[in-house]
């Protein structure tokens, strides 16, 4: 190819590239397994993500035992309780967002998984915060275990033809899956690398050996250890919600809520799906990026295991900086169910913007226009653009113009090789409770 031909493709590229990104569609809803092993905070937290589910694609709900729960709890019948509450208030969250699968396709993709004490009575390094942690010892195979309907709906999912990512979230132990992904690897090997490839599995701590076993036998599966939770999520820690659990929660909004069982809000395990909602954080789309369920780093050594990553020096503040907008949603949400009419509750605002990530060269003008936005109640909005630093790979602050505005801009900086920058939008309305909706505008600058 002449070198005139090159020069004008690669014009061409130049121009048509910021185009087809603002052409963007908007990401697929994130492919969901939920594996729980029924402590008290699992049924807090389910309480929570029933009321979700309308952001996700719900594949599965599998239960299972953990080094604190070794027999499991399925046989009390926890989920079935809450799935019956669910479909008593499901004709009015319907009304406020049609998304919302029904109880009866909940009980469908509802399962049995692990819960064999044998798996984990000879575990002899338990403590999840100082031995069943990334790069440490196995200590079992799963080898001689039998299949169970929860393993074995892993592998009829992840088999499927579908290459779209999909989420397990171990909110306890993870045993269910290492069957699943021996099965796999065992008994469809030409289709193992295609099928493996496609999980993320986000770890609430490894609460078995699980995680250890399969970062090193399933090393394309992506694993996030996260540790933060312990510290904002969970026990002990949101002691100040325990009026708003009572009076906004477990009375007079619903017998779902009535059956949320904890004095004040913890969730332990909440973190492994926030990190999966459609709410424009694009939390799920990369560890690296941040949002709802926390921001991670890759970990030296292991190649595709990823643990809690510091904003401001600080671990816990990458979940911990959403606290309160997260608990104003779920305020929302469990109005929704008592709130017989649309115009009885709060909904978050629509952001409406055609400009979606880009190339950029330094010295170019950015302008990010959410002029258009709007609020389905009716409420006054205001804005709030801010840069993400550590979700970019750009190691510096970018001057926002007009930050409280629906429009902002920024000139891109000078850089020697191409660098990220993330830009997050936040609309908050002023209804009750207050919401907030997201914009991540990824721009990549060049030099």
């Amino acid at each position: 190819m002449r070198k005139t031909s090159v020069k004008l493709l690669c014009t061409l590229l130049w121009v048509l590239v910021p185009f087809l990104a603002n052409a963007q569609t908007q990401p697929k809803k994130a492919r969901v397994i939920v594996m729980t092993d029924g402590e008290v905070d699992d049924r807090s937290s389910m309480v929570r993500f029933l009321l979700y589910t309308c952001d996700i694609n719900l594949l599965a709900i599998i239960q299972t035992n953990s080094v604190y729960q070794k027999s499991g709890h399925s046989k009390e019948g926890w989920l079935a309780k809450e799935t019956n509450a669910y479909e008593q208030v499901y004709p009015n969250l319907i009304k406020h967002n049609p998304d919302y699968p029904t109880a009866a396709e909940i009980r469908s993709k509802s399962f049995i998984g692990d819960e064999d004490i044998q798996h984990l009575i000879n575990i002899v390094n338990v403590n999840p915060w100082k031995e069943q942690k990334p790069g440490t010892k196995i200590e079992y195979m799963p080898d001689t275990w039998p299949n169970t309907p929860g393993s074995d709906k892993i592998v009829q999912l992840l088999l499927d033809k579908d290459p779209s990512p999909v989420y397990i979230e171990a909110w306890g132990g993870g045993n269910t899956a290492s069957k699943a992904f021996y099965k796999l690897k065992t008994e469809y090997p030409n289709d193992y690398d295609r099928a493996i490839s496609k999980v993320t599995m986000y770890n609430i701590w490894y609460q078995d050996n699980a995680g250890n076993y399969i970062e090193t036998y399933h090393p394309k599966v992506t694993m996030i250890y996260c540790n933060s939770f312990n510290a904002t999520w969970a026990y002990r820690i949101q002691t100040n919600t325990a009026d708003f659990i009572k009076n906004g929660v477990q009375n007079n909004h619903g017998p779902l809520g009535t059956l949320y069982p904890q004095k004040y809000i913890s969730e332990g395990d909440s973190p492994s799906f926030f990190y999966t909602m459609y709410n424009g954080l694009r939390n799920y789309e990369n560890p690296t990026y941040g949002g709802w369920g926390g921001r991670f780093t890759k970990l030296p050594g292991l190649p595709n295991v990823y643990v809690d990553a510091a904003d401001d020096g600080d671990i816990n503040k990458a979940i911990g900086r959403w606290v309160k907008e997260v608990n104003h949603d779920f305020e929302a949400r469990i109005n929704w169910c008592v709130a017989n009419k649309f115009s009885d509750a709060n909904h978050k605002p629509v952001i409406k913007m055609k400009q979606g990530d880009r190339l950029a060269k330094a010295g170019q003008k950015i302008v990010l226009d959410a002029g258009k936005t709007t609020d389905p109640d009716g409420n006054n909005l205001t804005y709030k653009w801010w840069q993400y630093k550590e979700a970019g790979t750009y190691d510096g602050l970018v001057t926002l113009n007009n930050p409280t505005n629906a429009k902002a801009s920024f000139v891109v900086p000078k850089v020697n090789e191409p660098k990220t920058i993330h830009i997050i939008l936040e609309v908050t309305d002023n209804g009750t409770p207050a919401l907030v909706s997201y914009k991540r505008i990824i721009i990549t600058a060049t030099p």
